[in-house]
């Protein structure tokens, strides 16, 4: 009846449909047991996938997320996954108030990759017997399995500050910037492991690490003299014209395209671009009225269902792998939650501040889904501790919410971005004592309004 064109776009638009209502409908459950709507969506993509709708019905399933329909999600995914890390790069604004703040995000960010890719791989190395294929050496099993659990979900810990207002607050920017370098650290650990399995050579890991830092560099050094003018046309007429936006929308496209081709996927390179644009007061809020709703509502559910789809946890519940998952869990949520008390205590962050620090470390849920395919894609890993590996994903995310609001109530998050608002603060050491667990004044800047997730109470 139809060629095979129409047939295909029938299904994916068929897809999209069942995509895009399951995340609002998982998303809403979440905020109502006080989770992120990001959570629920997570959970939605399992739900898509064989586990749920795969076995309950299979032909439904099977018409909708057929085999040809998969590379297409794929791609709409990692588009919409790029231009979304695109606009948290724009809105990121970060002004440490000294020396040791600026060094904050990097002390932070290597404790808590060194730190569970160490723990990591000693449990790797535990249940290499049960869970290494063969042809996989036990050392890039070790480091493999290290790198996933050393992982920070950062876009998903960008979505929810963002979604708690929290996004331009010190907390918010020391978070986010200690979850990007956490990834590129952790995607690092991912290229050495891939060319060695690959190549067998360490030298294949220069062909992305050199790379990686010509385009940053040439990030930085050009886009602020090419976009700074145009930007603040924009900001002036209270307009952004289709000329800017299809200049920006090239960019992000085109850095998304060489940083896959090199090997750190484009989620880094939407990123580096939004972080290299100039900083011009209003232009985000004018870019995210047009773009980021779009963006949230569609193309991040579609690559939580790819994910889901490639996620089947009906054999992962059996003695072994329960006893494997609690292993992993323990050794993962421990090795990142104290890195990061140990780290601010040092720094003489409150322990309030500390623990929700610590609980969005913990947070892994769409990086590490992407480490782990690769993984499964390569042979590092088989299906069975892929499954284990996304029970973890989504366990350790789901538990990030509660230890944040551990501390942060909405009263201290208020007093967080006024604190912002009123201008850079002194020295921590300088700063009047407060009770333990109390938010400690600092700065941050004041949040766009429309950065708060619809459902879920900033």
């Amino acid at each position: 009846m139809h060629d095979p064109k129409m047939q295909l776009l029938l299904a994916v638009t068929a897809a999209l449909c069942v995509i895009v209502l399951a995340a609002r409908i998982f998303g809403r459950l979440a905020t109502r047991v006080g989770q992120p709507a990001v959570v629920g969506e997570m959970v939605s993509g399992i739900v898509l996938g064989p586990t749920v709708l795969g076995a309950l019905a299979p032909d439904f399933s099977n018409y909708v997320f057929s085999a040809t329909v998969k590379p297409t999600l794929y791609v709409v995914a990692m588009i919409g996954l790029c231009l979304y890390m695109f606009l948290v790069g724009l809105e990121h604004d970060y002004h440490p108030s000294s020396r040791k703040e600026k060094a904050l995000p990097v002390v932070l960010s290597t404790a808590g990759v060194v730190i569970p890719l160490i723990v990591g791989a000693g449990v790797a190395w535990y249940i290499a017997s049960d869970y290494r294929p063969s042809g996989v050496s036990l050392l890039l099993f070790m480091l493999f399995v290290g790198g996933a659990l050393s992982l920070t979900a950062f876009p998903m810990l960008a979505r929810v500050l963002q979604e708690r207002g929290m996004m331009h607050t010190r907390f918010g920017g020391v978070a986010v910037r200690a979850a990007a370098i956490d990834d590129a650290a952790a995607w690092c650990v991912l290229a050495v492991v891939s060319a060695l399995f690959i190549h067998g050579s360490w030298v294949a890991s220069w062909r992305t690490v050199v790379p990686a830092v010509l385009f940053m560099a040439v990030a930085f050094a050009l886009l602020p003299r090419l976009f700074r003018a145009p930007m603040e046309k924009a900001v002036r007429g209270g307009a952004i014209g289709d000329g800017l936006v299809v200049a920006l929308l090239t960019l992000v496209l085109a850095a998304g395209w060489f940083t896959d081709y090199i090997g750190i996927y484009s989620v880094f390179g939407g990123f580096i671009c939004g972080m290299a644009l100039p900083r011009v007061p209003g232009f985000a809020q004018l870019l995210n009225v047009r773009l980021l709703q779009v963006t949230r509502c569609l193309f991040l559910p579609v690559f939580f269902a790819f994910s889901g789809l490639n996620t089947d946890l009906t054999g992962a519940l059996n003695s072994t792998y329960v006893w494997t998952l609690l292993v992993l869990f323990a050794a993962g949520f421990a090795s990142k939650f104290l890195s990061a008390l140990a780290v601010l205590r040092s720094y003489r962050w409150g322990w309030g501040e500390s623990v929700a620090m610590g609980g969005l470390m913990n947070a892994r849920g769409l990086m590490i889904l992407i480490f782990i395919n690769i993984g499964l894609s390569l042979g590092l890993i088989e299906k069975e501790l892929f499954s284990i590996l996304v029970l973890i994903a989504v366990l350790t995310t789901a538990l990030a919410m509660p230890l944040y609001r551990f501390h942060f109530t909405p009263e201290r998050e208020e007093a967080a971005r006024l604190a912002w608002a009123a201008g850079p603060t002194p020295p921590l050491a300088k700063a009047p004592s407060a009770p333990a667990g109390s938010a400690t004044p600092s700065g941050v800047a004041a949040p766009s309004e429309h950065l708060v997730g619809s459902g879920t109470a900033p």
